[in-house]
């Protein structure tokens, strides 16, 4: 009983497993996130996102947060005729770690894909 029990557990979690990646790989052809891995303190962070031309992309987000910051942006997209390249800036960051997402959503508001990476802001040494 308990080796049958096993088995179900088992292909559940693979299963869940393939989906996760199977997600993890389209959302890459949606959408990648390209930043500096690290900055100084009051520096501003670039973040340039590359889209895959698509008539469903109607809606993007991109946060950037951290313990004691929280920043976002978003806008809409004109779908196949967005330009593949978009550059959003948040301005003069203080020190931390910073987690930055980037979400593509469809005209139902439906996530298509999104992206993350992380970035350290380094605190400036004083004179």
């Amino acid at each position: 009983m308990a080796h049958k029990s096993f088995n179900r557990w088992s292909r559940a979690a693979i299963a869940v497993v393939l989906v996760s990646l199977g997600g993890v790989l389209h959302a890459e052809d949606v959408m990648k996130l390209h930043v500096s891995p690290m900055l100084g303190e009051k520096d501003d962070l670039t973040v340039q996102i590359r889209l895959t031309r698509s008539a469903d992309n109607q809606f993007m987000k991109v946060v950037a947060a951290s313990s004691n910051y929280y920043g976002s942006t978003e806008m809409v997209l004109d779908g196949q005729g967005t330009e593949p390249l978009k550059v959003v800036k948040f301005r003069s960051l203080p020190a931390g770690w910073y987690e930055v997402i980037g979400a593509v959503y469809d005209g139902q508001y439906k996530m298509r894909g999104s992206a993350r990476t992380a970035v350290l802001v380094v605190a400036r040494g004083v004179n």
